[in-house]
């Protein structure tokens, strides 16, 4: 954990916290030679891996609630959003509800400013102006994305400034706020 500081700030300040590994490294990748997918580690090594991810935000974050509600979920993004059906076992072992993935901003890669803009705007919005509903945003924190506090500070601030009415006008909220009441992806049986 590189900022507890900043993780603490982030859930006080009402956003949810989910886990995204501790080395982050994929459940799987996709082996030159033969194409064949390829686990990066053992299943108890990733299981040991989950469970440590998770002690370590809930000794940061553990204690914060927000409406009520905790800031720390069971929530998992895998790294490069690559799965596998031992990752999968790992994780509902590890008594994590949800995988969650969205549409990446390849906000890494940007190279100005306006360009990331354009490109959450995509993520955002139609071909025809309306609003994508129930998009989930893969953004990055951090020294290799410079423009991406920019951009969304942009895009944030004019949202803000739009009238309630404007079908433009794009509604920011806990993915929590979102899941079906009693439902986990952990009732679900893998095939």
């Amino acid at each position: 954990m590189y900022n507890p500081n900043l993780l603490r700030a982030i859930a006080v300040e009402g956003h949810e916290i989910g886990s995204h590994s501790d080395m982050h490294k994929p459940m799987v990748v996709r082996d030159p030679k033969t194409g064949k997918q390829v686990p990066t580690q053992t299943k108890d090594e990733y299981t040991a891996e989950l469970a440590s991810s998770y002690q370590k935000l809930e000794q940061i974050v553990g204690n914060v609630t927000v409406n009520g509600k905790p800031a720390l979920t069971r929530f998992f993004r895998p790294p490069t959003l690559a799965v596998s059906r031992m990752g999968f076992e790992a994780l509902l072992a590890t008594g994590y509800e949800y995988t969650i993935s969205g549409e990446s901003t390849y906000d890494y890669k940007a190279e100005n400013v306006s360009q990331l803009v354009n490109t959450i705007k995509d993520s955002i919005y139609t071909k025809n102006g309306e609003v994508k509903k129930g998009s989930v945003l893969v953004l990055h924190m951090g020294d290799g994305v410079p423009y991406t506090p920019i951009a969304l500070d942009i895009l944030l601030t004019a949202n803000e400034a739009k009238a309630d009415s404007d079908p433009s006008k794009f509604k920011v909220g806990r993915l929590s706020d979102y899941l079906k009441a009693g439902y986990t992806q952990m009732s679900q049986h893998l095939q």
